[in-house]
């Protein structure tokens, strides 16, 4: 179970990482997306209005070779509508670079250029006037295309380079959002690689919080729970006894003359017969039921909806199979037999006293020669006797067969 809950943090976290880095996957595409919506609204105008601007120059020498050619009021009048749409452009021009990011200093020179030219412009016009008044002579012809062309080359010049600076800010501006780009992707594989730490961090505590948990409950040779944690595993047994009316028993366990093979063959061997032992127990007890070791040889069996009746039948297994046990090593020749005392609880409402009973009858199946199982209640000693533990009328003794009593 804690296994379990160790796996299903991780999971959480693995899931919770995942949607962050989801989110900032998705934060760092709307962030590009956007910039560059913002790059291109920043530019799209201005540079619309330049391209627009620079067919003014082109229509402009366009009209007076035409007007030169051949002059007449066509011509003319072609040039008063550029007259009246120019100053309107440089003005519209003006205002748009003033309210861009643009340094001014990139194109003061451009504006004093067209703003050269708009002054130009009432001179051009006035000549225009007259030669539609006064007719068209070769002087007045050359005068209108001196005026006309030093306008045009002022507008073009303006305009080119006007349209090459935007196009070297708006790459500039293009770089400067691809890092900023790639600084925001930076932060957030940051923010993601320090949010991977602190969850990898907290799972780690969670298992290392859970292994020290599982340590304080565990015995360390056997690897069975211990005196702790089957004290737990009781206080959850009786509560749900108490709520569903099922039955509980408790079984206590210990190797007979267990000192003798320490100090016949050793402690290493000793301790390889304590976890045979506890395989063995592991491979009779149902699923739902708690093995634990209490300590020394002495183990418990705590059996979940079983009677007593259910918990005498494991004992009587427990007891064959401990008979047929090989011991390890030089320890091969001697038999391993084991004592035990079962109960039921009836009344009791805690583990100490269910573990009372159950401790008064292993005493008295040690008492009764070992190898045996006792089942039933056991009776508070009558005061003068020397013995630890007497009979009453519910107590079931189960010896073993033949001449094991020692």
């Amino acid at each position: 179970m804690r296994a379990a809950s160790t796996r299903g943090l991780g999971m959480r976290l693995v899931l919770a990482f995942s949607l962050i880095a989801m989110l900032c996957a998705v934060a760092i595409a709307y962030y590009v997306t956007q910039a560059r919506q913002q790059l291109g609204a920043d530019y799209t105008a201005l540079v619309t209005d330049v391209v627009r601007a620079q067919q003014d120059p082109a229509a402009m020498r366009m009209t007076l070779d035409s007007l030169i050619d051949r002059p007449d009021h066509i011509h003319l009048e072609q040039i008063h509508e550029l007259l009246w749409r120019i100053p309107r452009r440089i003005e519209g021009i003006r205002l748009q670079l003033r309210r861009s990011e643009l340094a001014p200093a990139s194109y003061d020179a451009l504006l004093d250029e067209l703003t050269h030219v708009e002054s130009r412009l009432p001179a051009l016009e006035a000549a225009v006037d007259a030669a539609a008044e006064e007719g068209l002579d070769a002087r007045g012809g050359e005068a209108i295309l001196a005026l006309g062309l030093d306008i045009e080359e002022g507008l073009a010049w303006a305009y080119s380079e006007l349209n090459e600076l935007l196009h070297r800010a708006s790459a500039e501006q293009r770089q400067l959002m691809e890092r900023l780009a790639l600084a925001v992707a930076v932060l957030l594989l940051l923010l993601l690689v320090a949010i991977a730490a602190v969850m990898r961090m907290l799972f780690h505590l969670h298992r290392q919080r859970e292994t020290m948990r599982l340590q304080s409950r565990t015995d360390d040779l056997t690897a069975l729970g211990n005196r702790r944690w089957l004290r737990e595993a009781a206080g959850e047994a009786f509560e749900r006894r108490r709520r569903h009316g099922s039955p509980l028993s408790l079984m206590l366990l210990d190797l007979d003359h267990f000192k003798r093979i320490n100090d016949a063959y050793g402690h290493p061997i000793g301790d390889a017969v304590l976890v045979d032992f506890a395989r063995i127990l592991e491979r009779q007890v149902r699923r739902v039921d708690r093995v634990a070791r209490m300590g020394g040889e002495e183990f418990a069996i705590l059996m979940p909806d079983s009677d007593l009746a259910g918990a005498e039948a494991l004992a009587e297994r427990i007891l064959r199979a401990t008979r047929a046990m090989p011991l390890p090593g030089p320890a091969a020749e001697h038999r391993l037999t084991v004592s035990i005392g079962v109960v039921e609880a009836e009344e009791e409402r805690s583990f100490d006293r269910l573990y009372s009973r159950a401790d008064q009858l292993l005493y008295r199946a040690k008492a009764d020669g070992r190898d045996r199982a006792v089942a039933g209640h056991a009776a508070p000693p009558p005061t003068g006797s020397g013995v630890a533990v007497h009979q009453d009328a519910g107590i079931a003794q189960h010896a073993c067969e033949g001449d094991s009593r020692r």
